[in-house]
Formats: structure tokens, C-alpha cells, sequence
């Protein structure tokens, strides 16, 4: 699928849509804030994206309409993993869900690693995927990326967790 995405900051407006994304099941463990989540729990999850702290930024499709999201570091974690084991960028990243499974997760991937090779010049490049999540596993083996541990997440019900990793 020939779409270009663009990286750039994230905006109030990304951000409460990204709060109020919602996933079906099992990939609802994506979604950032409950289903029935009052206003102000929606606004505080923004405010989350918002804060540079945490460094989120928006990717946009080439019609400028917002089709994901992307972070790096530690806001890719998953509890239950020691990620010192190795110095590497660890890439967190959602799709809208509207858009998932249409076959555009290797080159919406491949603007975010362009994105992070650039900024962050890693020696090693990590993502930490639900081992469920197949989709997002192919995505990542297409990428180039191989596994290299699982674990189970300190999360309740804890869930088994797969780390690949990818030189740059």
C-alpha cells in the first residue's frame, strides 16, 4: 500500500481522540482509557499525550488526517521485563482503530523507525508486543525485527509479552 505518513506533534484535539479510541477485544488492553470513562478521566489521559515528558507525537496519513500515534522509551514498556539488558530505543506505538487490519502497519512502522533513526540514532532498535497480537508481530518480522525473550507482565491478569529487537 503505496500511503505516505507524516510524523509530527501531537495536538490537543489527536490527543482526546486517541483517549477515546476503542479497540475490540483482546486488543482492547490498547485502549487508554475505559469505555465508560467520565469526561475528566478522558482529559487527564489527554493531558498524558500531551506532556512532553512523555514525548507521544501524532502520524499522519498523506490527507493529514491523523492515523496513529508513536512514542519512545520508556513509555513503550511493559512492566515484568528488565529492559537494561541491553541499550536500545524502545518503540510504543497505535494504530486508529478504524484502520487496523488494512494492511498498513509495515509502512506506518517504517515512517516511525524513520522518524526514530533520525532523532535518536540508536545502536538498537526494541518492541515489546503482546504475544497474541499477530498482527502487530507480523508487522514487526517484516520490519526486519527477530524475537528475542518473552515474559509474563506484572499487569492483572498478567499477559505474555514478546520482545524483538532490530539493528538500525
Amino acid at each position: 500500500m503505496g500511503i505516505g505518513y507524516r510524523v509530527r506533534p501531537l495536538k490537543p484535539d489527536d490527543a482526546q481522540q486517541i483517549a477515546q479510541w476503542r479497540y475490540p477485544a483482546p486488543y482492547d488492553i490498547y485502549d487508554s482509557a475505559p469505555a465508560h470513562a467520565s469526561r475528566e478521566r478522558l482529559a487527564a489521559t489527554a493531558a498524558y499525550y500531551l506532556d512532553p515528558a512523555h514525548g507521544y507525537f501524532a502520524v499522519d496519513g498523506e490527507t493529514g488526517v491523523l492515523l496513529g500515534f508513536g512514542c519512545f522509551g520508556g513509555e513503550a514498556w511493559v512492566s515484568g521485563y528488565d529492559y537494561a539488558v541491553a541499550d536500545a530505543l524502545d518503540i510504543g506505538f497505535g494504530m486508529r482503530p478504524d484502520r487496523v487490519g488494512e494492511g498498513r502497519g509495515e509502512s506506518f512502522l517504517a515512517a516511525i523507525l524513520a522518524y526514530g533513526l533520525t532523532v535518536h540514532r540508536p545502536q538498537l532498535l526494541r518492541a515489546t508486543v503482546a504475544s497474541f497480537n499477530k498482527r502487530s508481530a507480523r508487522t514487526f518480522l517484516r520490519a526486519g525485527f527477530v524475537p528475542v525473550a518473552s515474559f509474563f507482565s506484572q499487569n492483572r491478569p498478567p499477559l505474555e509479552f514478546t520482545v524483538y529487537t532490530r539493528q538500525p
